[in-house]
């Protein structure tokens, strides 16, 4: 059997909220025929970083997220913003307002589909190297965060403790470990 997609047969915005519109889609299922209901979730492209100084450390965020109700650690990112078309401009932007660092390099090490059962975005991952504080924070009003830097050598110790714990965080981790693996 090969796998079809689903015909759609309607959709209604449910609400539209700044980055965010939730939407009820339906469609038919090829195999049965049947109509079945989806809620589907729009908001623009994201953007990670995964951030390396000159001295081998990685710079890391700390910062509560309603969702888990949690402080957690994480790696710089955030949306692209609707006048960017480059996702690694946004990333450079993302690195220098949640860090105060800036790279020598940036490079794409992934792209991935953060939540693809209802989410309609993607996720670009960066690996930034040679990375320099060059200033102070420029944290959103939303943001409250801390800037942590710990040894790269680390990085598996603190990922096996459950220290990082965000999927897009560790999902970039895979990419990172994946380009040094093709770069060797």
């Amino acid at each position: 059997m090969t796998l079809q997609p689903w015909q759609q047969l309607s959709e209604e915005t449910l609400f539209q909220y700044k980055v965010f519109r939730a939407r009820r889609s339906r469609r038919r299922s090829p195999r049965t025929g049947a109509e079945i209901g989806f809620f589907l979730m729009d908001t623009p492209d994201w953007v990670v970083v995964l951030p390396i100084t000159v001295d081998e450390r990685l710079v890391l965020v700390r910062q509560f997220r309603h969702g888990s109700g949690r402080v957690g650690l994480e790696i710089p990112g955030g949306l692209i913003d609707a006048h960017e078309t480059d996702p690694a401009a946004a990333a450079a932007r993302e690195l220098r307002e949640e860090t105060g660092y800036a790279a020598e390099r940036i490079v794409p090490i992934g792209v991935m589909n953060p939540n693809p059962s209802m989410m309609t975005n993607r996720c670009h991952a960066f690996l930034a190297t040679g990375c320099r504080l060059v200033g102070e924070l420029a944290m959103d009003p939303g943001e409250d965060i801390e800037v942590v830097t710990v040894p790269l050598a680390d990085l598996d110790r603190m990922v096996a403790r459950g220290d990082i714990e965000h999927a897009i965080v560790l999902a970039t981790i895979a990419f990172w470990r994946a380009h040094r693996a093709t770069q060797a």
